[in-house]
């Protein structure tokens, strides 16, 4: 056996020649779901450097947790999303707020029991950014 036949021996349980929808549960089914864990880990540590009042660094951390989150089918990505959106409401980036806090409603899950708590908290986050946003034309004049 050649060298690249050994190192690559362990993927052959995989049809690699399926679709991609196929291919996703093989790997689901072999490793669990994608980057949950990671996705949960960066989202944990975005909250604990916003409580640190890090705003930016929170940030940082959420994007990577939304990048993560991506790639698994977690219903709660949408509280990440809205995470996002009160971030950038803190920092009064509010076109940013405005475009997470869109991406929110339409992530929600009319069928999650859940559905009108967080879709109520979409309508605060979304009535500040409306309320405030005009402070984003003064920010781009200064």
């Amino acid at each position: 056996m050649d060298e690249n036949s050994q190192r690559f021996e362990h993927l052959t349980k995989f049809d690699i020649e399926a679709d991609f929808v196929a291919f996703r549960e093989q790997i689901i089914k072999e490793y669990g779901e994608q980057n949950l864990d990671q996705t949960i880990l960066f989202f944990e540590r975005a909250v604990a450097q916003a409580n640190k009042d890090l705003l930016y660094s929170a940030i940082a951390d959420a994007k990577t947790a939304y990048t993560f989150g991506q790639f698994n089918n977690e219903y709660r990505i949408v509280y990440l999303v809205g995470f996002l959106s009160q971030l950038h409401i803190d920092t009064e980036d509010f076109g940013k707020a405005r475009a997470y806090c869109e991406l929110g409603y339409k992530m929600l899950d009319p069928n999650d029991p859940d559905y009108a708590d967080d879709k109520a908290k979409f309508d605060e986050l979304k009535e500040i950014i409306d309320s405030e946003s005009w402070k984003d034309d003064r920010n781009k004049n200064e």
